[in-house]
């Protein structure tokens, strides 16, 4: 009796073996995001002086709207050392809230381009989830609440099918009632103000000298100290060596 039941206890044993095998990678697949490109510099920009030598080599941004079957890939966005990913864009700011690159339901969404702009607007807000289970993009972006990690990293690169496009970033802040970050496509002095209220009630912030003419890009993901709380990253648009484009 004994033996039989060491013998029905080997084969669970055997069967949860096997069972775990199987479901530990596809936890694994599913807790990572589909829409990284790999980080990898190439080497003949290595000595080079201007903020290329940061970022990673250009895509076909074209080969990826045909292998996810989707025109709504329409940039790549790279923090350096942090992600490189396709950023979508919608016919509104819902959708890819929760449907992937196959414009499949997911609940971990896509990063998406604010459906009111096009790639080489004024200003670029780009949305993404945070989370607390899963390994998407924009919950690395919480490494900027380290101040040290703030000033150590300043530059964000966009690349669109008409080029690339450089930015510093300038701010980071918490909101949770004032959403003047989503007003686009404002001028004058309203845009003005706009800018400077980036500036103002940040966590961190580096001074900056901007005019009207200036170009700016937001990253937005959210905080889980209250419900409809976000982090705001926010960036100057500046040329290849650095300086600010005004």
């Amino acid at each position: 009796m004994k033996n039989k039941s060491k013998k029905i206890l080997s084969i669970i044993i055997i069967f949860l073996i096997i069972a775990l095998a199987i479901i530990i990678p596809l936890s694994i697949k599913d807790n990572t995001s589909q829409n990284e490109l790999p980080l990898e510099k190439i080497e003949e920009v290595k000595e080079d002086k201007t903020l290329d030598r940061l970022f990673s080599k250009d895509i076909d941004l074209k080969e990826y709207q045909e292998k996810y079957n989707n025109e709504d890939i329409t940039i790549r966005l790279e923090i350096p050392d942090m992600f490189n990913i396709l950023i979508v864009k919608g016919k509104d700011n819902k959708y890819y809230l929760n449907h992937d690159l196959y414009k499949k339901k997911d609940n971990k969404g896509s990063e998406f381009l604010d459906y009111r702009v096009n790639y080489n607007s004024k200003q670029l807000n780009i949305y993404g989830h945070n989370s607390k289970t899963y390994n998407i993009p924009f919950r690395k972006l919480e490494q900027f609440l380290n101040e040290d990690f703030f000033n150590k990293n300043e530059y964000i690169l966009i690349q669109t099918p008409e080029g690339r496009r450089y930015y510093k970033i300038f701010s980071l802040k918490e909101v949770d009632t004032d959403y003047d970050h989503m007003r686009i496509n404002q001028t004058g002095d309203k845009y003005l103000s706009h800018i400077a209220n980036f500036l103002n009630n940040t966590m961190y912030k580096r001074d900056i000298k901007y005019t009207e003419k200036s170009n700016i890009l937001v990253l937005q993901t959210c905080s889980y100290k209250n419900d409809d709380t976000y982090y705001i990253i926010t960036a100057i648009e500046v040329d290849k060596e650095g300086n600010i484009i005004s």
